[in-house]
């Protein structure tokens, strides 16, 4: 039986149940859902030097991670590796289960994050109550979620898109339609939260306002 069969016929049940769209192309597979603006995605990969291996990736706009996160807490990209059709099943159940009792939740954490602290993806103003909570509990899941949301606030207000910085994690790149103009919203979230008194997230991205408009004044 081919693998994208078996992938239909276990995990793709149950993800459509859960709104998930199935694609197929060469040697991957995806499942993606959009739950209130938020791209959720599956990725399913076989891999082109070893056989019998497949890695699965859990991803949203802003942060990727692989199945054995959940499994084991590594976050280093390995493998899943069968034998037959029914070790590659196996797999699968596997898979059903890390969604059930972890992926689902992961998936929700910056939607809990916006909700919970009433922030809004184009209000100035909630880049205000981002400072004010990394002031008061400058954790790292706070600065990683502000990080997500500082993120997704440049693409809403100035557009751009996500890219992965294999130094800084999940970034943006071409900020403002700028080829080239990229920023590391970690990086600034984690630089406010070790130093308040001496940074400023509103200033940081007033300036990348005012870049973006010179930038986009010059090519007129």
């Amino acid at each position: 039986m081919k693998i994208s069969n078996i992938i239909r016929k276990t995990i793709g049940n149950k993800l459509a149940a859960l709104n998930f769209t199935y694609e197929h192309l060469n040697n991957t597979w995806f499942f993606t859902r959009v739950v209130n603006g938020f791209k959720e995605k599956i990725q399913i990969d076989k891999s082109y030097w070893t056989e019998n291996a497949i890695r699965i990736t859990f991803m949203t706009e802003s942060e990727s991670v692989y199945s054995f996160y959940f499994i084991d807490g590594s976050k280093i990209d390995k493998f899943h590796y069968y034998e037959d059709e029914e070790s590659l099943r196996d797999i699968f159940i596997t898979l059903g289960k890390i969604i059930d009792e972890h992926a689902l939740k992961w998936f929700e954490k910056l939607q809990k994050f916006v909700e919970v602290n009433n922030l809004n993806f184009k209000d100035e103003k909630s880049l205000k109550t981002i400072e004010a909570l990394l002031s008061s509990e400058p954790t790292e899941e706070n600065v990683l979620l502000s990080s997500y949301f500082l993120g997704e606030f440049f693409i809403h207000t100035l557009d751009g898109e996500w890219y992965y910085d294999q130094n800084y994690g999940p970034s943006i790149k071409n900020i403002g339609g700028i080829s080239s103009f990229n920023r590391r919203p970690y990086k600034i979230s984690n630089s406010f939260a070790s130093n308040p008194q001496n940074n400023s997230i509103i200033n940081h991205y007033q300036a990348i306002t005012g870049t973006v408009k010179n930038l986009q004044g010059n090519r007129k």
